[in-house]
């Protein structure tokens, strides 16, 4: 009988504790801030974000091009500095008025180390 509510506290301590941890990391999170852009040509896409906690904190664009006949593609842009507010950009086209190549949407990926 001691021994099962020693093992209940037991691990209603680890869940708190646990809680604790998740709800410290939540606000470290919620620092990064991104915008997404398009050219006005319609031929790149950008991805910035500022924020990120650490000097090893990167994003980088990740955009769709669409084809004239509606296929689509993926391009990634360079990984760059979260902390230091770069701008990362892909490049779907050169020259979107005679290839018929166009951004269709961009998303940004990031990476932040786990400390």
């Amino acid at each position: 009988m001691k021994l099962s509510k020693l093992a209940s506290a037991t691990a209603g301590i680890g869940i708190a504790l646990s809680a604790t941890v998740v709800g410290i990391a939540t606000p470290a999170a919620a620092a990064t801030t991104c915008t997404t852009s398009i050219s006005s040509n319609q031929a790149i896409g950008y991805a910035k974000c500022t924020g990120g906690d650490t000097r090893f904190a990167v994003h980088r664009a990740k955009v769709t091009c669409v084809g004239p006949r509606g296929t689509t593609s993926l391009v990634y842009g360079k990984w760059v500095s979260t902390r230091s507010g770069e701008t990362s950009r892909g490049v779907c086209t050169t020259n979107p008025v005679v290839s018929g190549v166009g951004v269709l949407k961009v998303q940004v990926e990031t990476e932040e180390p786990v400390s």
